[in-house]
């Protein structure tokens, strides 16, 4: 049943997880996005997360009603990215993965797909080698294994926000030669998405020194005042805190970066119609911190986790690993999601829209089996994760040979 909550002075109802997608195998890593037609599309991965994949696909499924129910639309292969570009006509676009140097034999020019999803869902195309990385201060390590998915370390992109009418900025993230940590970059477009030219580094490798893998998987978002904020992870763990920067003159400078009370992976942060502030991460857990002050100095933590157990049945319950809550060494953060033994049950790569004034969605997965694939014969399911504040799962969603889920959160937010 829908939770009435209240964090720092914002009020809100976070409600029942409900079905997005079901599926076998691998089916994790979500994201949720809006055709400006109002259509809703969430896409999640279908592949092993390693650099070494030898093909890419990811499932679609689509809603025509806000996200009140879902269908199971499609397998894709060649959008695998960030299609954050709503163009006039209605579609969305972007720059997709892999990404090889070209020419060959240099390491700062590279280009990947550019995809199109149009019609609402209904049509898509990609543009083979079509967007471009170019303008980069120093080379990229190669990458060690080279792969026809993976041949640098270089990982584009972050969320893309529009600055200006056709002008696009996006994060992206690598281990530039000689370095042993992440750097962050910033990356401006304005042609669609197709070229993307360096612009600033947000995070050096050296002012992440400090953290296991440095500042990476950033997320810019436009503040009340007009200023960018850059929210980054820094390491995993309980113990690594993200960290972010301040730019006031459209990203091409970057103030020092400094600690939140958050942590985790995939930080994805979002301005509300209210004036909130809202972070969504995790690893361990599931959380979504909130912030009421216009420049994010304070947050207030909702554990999603803890919320979603008492909310479902034993079947779609979810643990935080073998080690909770508890901050870990390095060792054991990057080896308990990868054991049987009480791996951790949740990817914590989510992804959140403000579908109308006061409406946020947040999607989320589950894998039951940690970093290793569902067994195509075992009783429970990996799920991506959503709420509603009224609904219930059907009676018939529960089957014996439950699959992989994917599910949607509404959490719906008073003013501030």
């Amino acid at each position: 049943m829908a939770q009435e909550l209240e964090l720092g002075g914002l009020r809100f109802t976070a409600g029942t997880p409900r079905v997005v997608a079901e599926g076998l195998g691998f089916c994790w890593y979500p994201s949720i996005r809006q055709f400006s037609t109002g259509e809703l599309i969430v896409s999640y991965s279908l592949n092993p997360d390693s650099g070494e994949n030898l093909t890419n696909v990811d499932g679609l499924s689509l809603s025509e009603d806000n996200g009140a129910t879902w269908s199971r639309h499609a397998d894709v292969s060649g959008l695998s990215g960030r299609l954050d570009i709503s163009l006039p006509d209605g579609s969305l676009a972007g720059p997709n993965s892999p990404y090889k140097p070209e020419p060959l034999g240099q390491w700062r020019t590279f280009v990947g797909n550019y995809g199109r999803i149009e019609k609402g869902g209904q049509q898509y195309t990609v543009e083979l080698w079509g967007s471009r990385i170019e303008g980069l201060p120093r080379d990229v390590n190669a990458r060690s294994v080279q792969s026809p998915t993976r041949w640098a370390e270089i990982s584009p992109f972050g969320d893309i926000i529009e600055l200006e009418p056709g002008r696009f900025l996006s994060t992206t993230y690598m281990t530039f030669a000689g370095d042993k940590r992440y750097s962050t970059v910033v990356m401006v477009s304005e042609d669609e998405g197709r070229s993307w030219h360096y612009l600033s580094t947000v995070c050096g490798a050296e002012a992440g020194a400090d953290s296991w893998e440095g500042f990476c998987e950033a997320s810019l978002v436009r503040l009340q005042d007009g200023d960018l904020m850059c929210v980054g992870r820094m390491g995993g763990g309980r113990d690594q805190l993200l960290a972010r920067s301040y730019s006031s003159d459209e990203g091409k400078t970057w103030s020092p970066i400094d600690r939140l009370p958050a942590w985790g992976v995939l930080p994805v942060v979002k301005r509300l119609s209210n004036g909130a502030l809202v972070i969504s991460t995790g690893r361990p857990g599931l959380f979504i911190w909130f912030s009421t002050d216009p420049r994010g100095e304070h947050w207030e933590p909702f554990d999603l986790m803890a919320h979603h157990n008492a909310e479902m049945d034993a079947a779609h319950q979810i643990s935080p690993g073998k080690f909770g809550l508890e901050p870990v060494t390095r060792d054991q953060y990057y080896t308990v999601h990868h054991n049987f033994d009480q791996s951790d049950q949740t990817t914590s790569y989510t992804s959140m829209l403000e579908v109308e004034p006061g409406k946020l969605l947040v999607v989320y997965d589950r894998i039951p089996y940690g970093w290793m694939p569902v067994p195509t014969d075992a009783e429970v399911r990996s799920r991506i994760l959503a709420r509603y504040p009224t609904s219930t799962l059907p009676p018939d969603s529960m089957t014996p040979d439950e699959r992989e889920r994917i599910y949607l959160l509404e959490l719906d937010l008073g003013q501030l």
